[in-house]
């Protein structure tokens, strides 16, 4: 499988990278570290993107900067980086080639080659074993974006499907010159005064529900505007009602700018990927969301609350 993939991106005549809309360090880390590998191969790459804005805080990534928002105009091989329905790409469909590259258990094989490790703890996990199996130089370059997309993808290493290979691939990439220490400053200790403020609203208006083991927040369009937020600000910030001490789900429904609704589930072992699936989404065990076109939010997460509730008494 990894090898089939391979010679299909070395066959290629123009690729294009693509990492998921809104993008998480993940997805960046993977297509960013995929980007080096191959052109360092000697082969014509396309890292796309489909949201014009990105979060800074990959802005240190070797290439970073490379990543555009509008298509080539040809391409023969679209390579998909942590993506488990193709509607992520936000890409029309082509005359080309998929090679998609996951880890997620909902994954919808929408490739013409499906490389998907449901085990893995990150898409990151998935490139470094491709690259491994055929016999790829780990460049410092290639080595910070993987440590970047594992780190990121859980935690900083704090939940996820983490094991002792996880642990041996950090170790592997640090020994290729990844700094541990740089990545998780540049990640995780540039946040935005924008991002405090919204940590501050949260704060101030989440609800808990089931005895205060479900914690809930909405951010519609105003919450945004009054703390001067984007969009990429949101990222992972449920997390912070997950970690309160009796709360066992975290449930995050955010207002899109261009109508509808984003939502994010977290648990600390509840499997909130059933309750992703029945809104046609996924994810994984203990975090996982999808998205739902205008409703009313408060009637959502009421629904979304007796779900659980209903799921618990089975």
């Amino acid at each position: 499988m990894y090898k089939q993939a391979w010679k299909r991106m070395l066959e290629a005549k123009h690729s294009v990278i693509v990492s998921h809309v809104h993008p998480d360090g993940d997805t960046l880390g993977s297509a960013l570290a995929l980007y080096d590998a191959l052109t360092n191969a000697g082969k014509k790459v396309t890292l796309y993107n489909a949201s014009k804005e990105l979060p800074l805080c990959y802005d240190f990534l070797p290439n970073f900067a490379k990543i555009k928002y509008t298509l080539p105009k040809e391409f023969d091989l679209v390579i998909s980086c942590d993506c488990s329905t193709f509607d992520r790409l936000k890409i029309p469909q082509g005359n080309y080639d998929i090679v998609n590259i996951d880890h997620h258990l909902t994954n919808h094989y929408f490739g013409t080659i499906d490389v998907v490790i449901d085990h893995f703890s990150s898409a990151g996990m998935v490139v470094y074993e491709l690259l491994k199996a055929n016999d790829i130089l780990m460049s410092k370059t290639c080595a910070s974006c993987l440590y970047t997309a594992i780190a990121d993808d859980t935690g900083f290493f704090l939940y996820g499907d983490m094991d002792a290979l996880t642990f041996a691939i950090v170790s592997q990439l640090v020994k290729c010159g990844a700094n541990p220490k740089e990545i998780a400053s540049k990640v995780k200790r540039r946040e935005s005064l924008a991002k405090i403020r919204l940590y501050g609203y949260m704060l101030n208006h989440f609800d808990l529900h089931e005895n205060g083991t479900i914690a809930t927040i909405i951010f519609d369009k105003a919450s945004l505007e009054a703390t001067g937020a984007k969009r990429h600000d949101t990222k992972n910030i449920v997390n912070m009602l997950r970690s309160i001490v009796n709360v066992t789900i975290a449930i995050m429904i955010l207002e899109e700018k261009e109508g509808g609704y984003k939502i994010s589930l977290r648990s600390k072992d509840f499997n909130v990927a059933q309750i992703a699936l029945a809104y046609h989404g996924g994810g994984h065990k203990t975090a996982a969301g999808f998205e739902v076109a205008l409703c009313d939010p408060t009637i959502l997460r009421n629904e979304i609350v007796e779900k659980i509730k209903r799921m618990k008494a089975l």
